[in-house]
């Protein structure tokens, strides 16, 4: 019988051990009330489209012109959720864990539009901060564009890009622009400003 409870004591104090451990290690820290409130956005605008869901997160340009959403912790939790609700599937503490792995970069998803089928060929990105500039240390560029809500009139091929950058050196109380490199020198500025951002 002693036995028997010194065994269940250890166990309850490795599960115990196991539960606070840490999930992950964030640069971008997110108190628990706002996790649950990203879980909560996520469930219950499960049926709004991606713009309107995104658009706490988003900087456009205008209608044809441009738009560029960052993925902060918050945002990522909330559209796992909002994916998770829309599968009918539960909303687990590995789904939280995947969410918050992108805490340590910045990610970019970015609407650019063009007259040609490879016109996003060549484009890349840079982030700015005061005199900081930051390379991406992930790009994802598709090789065609598709066509846009605007097809066949101007401008009527749209591509979504994928940027990371990674947050080391960067102020997440401040200002950033992020900056799309076209190829001939032109550049696509999005600002954000970090500080009113969950």
């Amino acid at each position: 019988m002693k036995t028997r409870i010194f065994l269940l004591s250890i166990f309850t104090i490795m599960l115990c051990l196991f539960a606070l451990k840490p999930m992950y290690a964030v640069s971008w820290d997110i108190p628990p009330e706002q996790i649950q409130e990203a879980i909560e956005y996520g469930q219950q605008n499960k049926t709004t489209d991606m713009a309107a869901f995104s658009k706490p997160w988003s900087v456009s340009l205008g209608k044809g012109k441009g738009a560029a959403a960052i993925f902060t912790p918050y945002h990522n939790i909330a559209y796992k959720a909002r994916k998770l609700a829309v599968e009918r599937r539960e909303f687990t503490n590995k789904d939280l864990t995947d969410a918050l792995q992108i805490a340590d970069s910045l990610t970019f998803s970015v609407t650019v539009y063009g007259d040609t089928d490879d016109f996003i060929k060549y484009y890349s990105a840079k982030l700015i901060q005061k005199d900081c500039v930051v390379q991406p240390n992930f790009e994802f560029v598709p090789d065609i564009a598709e066509a846009s809500e605007f097809w066949p009139d101007s401008p009527c091929n749209a591509a979504r890009l994928v940027f990371k950058f990674p947050v080391s050196g960067i102020d997440m109380n401040a200002s950033i622009a992020l900056v799309i490199l076209v190829p001939g020198g032109e550049e696509i500025l999005f600002p954000f400003d970090l500080a009113k951002m969950k």
